[in-house]
């Protein structure tokens, strides 16, 4: 599938989507409508997800998807309220998913509804509850 391909399927599901380059997609979608998405982009032959991205940007934390569309890459961004720090899993959709969402609930606060895993990945059975390390908000001990 090429990007003018991909970039319709896209628009016809979440609406919003540019072209940066001939290889390089950006859409932006919220967090009701961007699962309906992804069974088409399967259908279409997109099968790999190259990994999540969480971004804290102050009062939201964005979450973009990266997916590898031959020849192009979607990124495909989320922007969660810091209010509502929820979003459905995928992994139901694309299993690889499972540790990139897991890093996402672990190191920024967001709540990955349905995951199948949903135990700590990287930080230690200790860690403080709701101190989220990627927030801005973090406070790190002086040492």
């Amino acid at each position: 599938m090429d990007s003018k391909e991909a970039a319709d399927l896209i628009k016809a599901h979440v609406g919003d989507v540019r072209i940066v380059s001939e290889r390089r997609l950006f859409a932006t979608s919220d967090k009701q409508r961007f699962r309906d998405l992804l069974p088409a982009l399967k259908v279409a032959g997109v099968t790999h997800l190259s990994m999540i991205t969480g971004v804290d940007r102050g009062n939201a934390v964005e979450v973009i998807y990266h997916f590898d569309c031959q020849p192009a890459i979607l990124n495909l961004k989320i922007s969660l309220s810091k209010d509502d720090l929820k979003i459905f899993t995928i992994t139901d959709i694309f299993p690889g998913a499972v540790l990139y969402e897991r890093d996402l609930m672990e190191m920024l606060g967001v709540k990955v509804e349905g995951h199948p895993d949903p135990q700590r990945l990287f930080l230690p059975d200790d860690w403080p509850e709701g101190a989220h390390p990627l927030r801005k908000e973090f406070e790190r001990e002086s040492k």
